[in-house]
């Protein structure tokens, strides 16, 4: 049997700190001429990372930082402050040069603190990261509130409007096809050495190109929704979702097999793709964000307040059997929101139900997507 390792108490500990990582590549990137080529601020910021995996192992029992494969096709490289240069639309990196931006920048006149260069298949974008005050972040000041309610594909206001996503399903029915003609093609296998063939890789490169299109369209809408709620209310109440839970498999065990598998999975796929996490987070640092609990928001009648599952016999169709009021249902669970949102923050009327607020910091670090 193999006996464990004593550590020799008379080594001393080695150095993870970024400090002195740093100055070790310094000292290594003089006596290497292939380190002299590449840029310096960039690669020794790479180290950063490592140091703080190497803290985080120390403090904690995670184990060893796992090193990031080789053949990874979404890497980036981060430039600090110093190694670059933004200058309108014009972009200078540290040993690479010029590059013109395209896009807007909401952000010009703040400091610019850092670049990540990431590659997304056959295309580059920067990502900014700038110093913003909050006096620049202000929205309105008008103490109004929107209570929201998210729902599959679409969600809906208190004040009565449905706001759906874009129809990308030409570009879903693209993706798909492109998948299968992939599962038909000679796929790679490293560990027996099988090399792709030049037609999988060309309808890999294809699905690619058409999943960034989804993501981008997706992530445009979240964004122009998020804006226009924050130019006009200062407050946006939203469910606190469990999406963890709610997209969990059905597929069961084989003692005890799952019903409804398909259909299950079907609305899983639907649940992630609408992204709720995605419109949260735009919202957050456009407005006040309030989250409440989402238990019988959708059963509860906003006029009378009567809670009974056969209000919402239907989807889409709401009616108290109480008071006899009609809405939309997914408006009515809007205004439910609002009023559980309004007492969060001292106003209005509402259930004593758990909330919280997030709230903007004096200063925050904001983010502009911008493509070479």
């Amino acid at each position: 049997m193999m006996q464990a390792h004593q550590a020799d108490p008379t080594l001393a500990r080695p150095e993870i700190s970024f400090f002195s990582l740093g100055k070790a590549f310094i000292k290594l990137r003089h006596r290497t001429k292939w380190l002299k080529a590449l840029p310096c601020h960039p690669i020794r910021y790479q180290l950063k990372y490592q140091a703080d995996a190497w803290q985080q192992c120390f403090k904690s029992d995670k184990g060893f930082p796992k090193f990031k494969c080789k053949n990874h096709d979404n890497d980036s490289v981060t430039f600090p402050a110093g190694s670059f240069k933004l200058n309108g639309e014009s972009l200078y990196l540290q040993k690479i040069g010029q590059v013109v931006l395209s896009g807007s920048n909401p952000y010009e006149g703040c400091d610019a603190k850092q670049v990540v260069v990431k590659k997304d298949d056959d295309k580059f974008y920067a990502t900014v990261c700038y110093e913003v005050s909050e006096e620049h972040l202000a929205g309105v000041d008008n103490g109004k509130a929107l209570g929201i309610d998210m729902n599959v594909g679409q969600f809906a206001t208190s004040a009565g409007e449905l706001k759906h996503m874009p129809d990308v399903a030409r570009l879903e029915g693209k993706k798909n096809r492109y998948q299968r003609q992939m599962a038909r093609r000679r796929r790679p296998n490293h560990k027996q050495g099988i090399k792709p063939s030049n037609r999988y890789l060309k309808a890999r490169k294809r699905c690619r190109k058409a999943m960034r299109k989804i993501r981008h369209i997706r992530s445009n809408w979240q964004h122009q929704e998020s804006s226009a709620i924050g130019k006009d209310y200062q407050y946006a109440v939203v469910e606190n979702l469990n999406t963890k839970g709610m997209t969990k498999s059905a597929k069961g065990t084989v003692e005890e097999p799952g019903v409804n598998v398909a259909a299950k999975s079907g609305l899983n796929r639907e649940i992630l793709k609408t992204g709720w996490y995605g419109l949260k987070q735009k919202l957050a640092y456009k407005c006040e964000l309030i989250e409440v609990s989402a238990k019988n928001t959708s059963r509860r009648c906003h006029v009378c307040g009567h809670t009974d599952k056969d209000n919402r016999k239907r989807q889409a169709v709401f009616k108290c059997m109480a008071c006899d009021h009609s809405d939309n249902a997914d408006v009515n669970a809007a205004l439910n929101i609002l009023a559980l949102g309004t007492r969060a923050i001292g106003r209005g009327r509402g259930d004593s139900l758990e909330t919280s607020v997030i709230r903007q910091e004096d200063m925050l670090l904001d983010f502009v997507k911008l493509a070479l």
